[in-house]
Order: C-alpha cells, then sequence, then structure tokens
C-alpha cells in the first residue's frame, strides 16, 4: 500500500513537472511570435512586404501550436491557461494589423 501511495505521489509530481515545462516552452513560443511581429513590422516599414508575409507565415504556425496546446487537456497548468489566452488574443490583434497593413502595399 505504501508503494501505491509513493507511485501516485511521484507520478503527479512528474506531471507537475512536465506541465510547467510545456508552460515555459509555450511562453517561449508567445515570445517568439511577438518578436516575429516585430521583425515583420520592420520589413513592411523598409519595402519589404515578400519577407514580411514569410514571416507572418511562421507567425500563424506558432499562433496555430499554442491553440492546440491550450485546448488540450492536462498538457498545461490550469491557472496559466487564462492568461495565456489572453496573449494569444493580443497576438491575433497584432496579427490582423499587421496583415491589413500588408494587404494596402
Amino acid at each position: 500500500m505504501a508503494n501505491d501511495d509513493r507511485y501516485t505521489t511521484e507520478l503527479a509530481h512528474l506531471q507537475r513537472t512536465a506541465a510547467e515545462s510545456r508552460l515555459r516552452a509555450v511562453e517561449c513560443q508567445l515570445s517568439l511570435a511577438f518578436t516575429l511581429c516585430a521583425i515583420a513590422e520592420t520589413e513592411i516599414r523598409y519595402g519589404q512586404p515578400r519577407e514580411a508575409t514569410e514571416v507572418m507565415n511562421k507567425v500563424r504556425h506558432h499562433a496555430e501550436t499554442i491553440r492546440v496546446h491550450l485546448d488540450e487537456p492536462n498538457h498545461l497548468p490550469r491557472t496559466a491557461i487564462s492568461e495565456l489566452r489572453k496573449q494569444l488574443t493580443q497576438l491575433k490583434k497584432r496579427t490582423e494589423e499587421i496583415e491589413s497593413s500588408l494587404r494596402q502595399q
């Protein structure tokens, strides 16, 4: 019985640790996506719409990957999901603004 309790405790600890590691990875993906947005804006400012479009394709890929992970049960700590969704919404808004700028080119 004691071994079962230790096993359950250790497994829960490992699952929390894994979720925290995945959270850090998602946070890095969000940070990268916002950095890519800044790069795309710079490309637009310097008259490089093709390069900006390529960068925005990467942003869309990151956003979709993040969205999938947010919807995956027990993939991330529940306490972090709300804030990540807010950031993803901000990323979507910024993406739409950049894409609007590209259409005006």
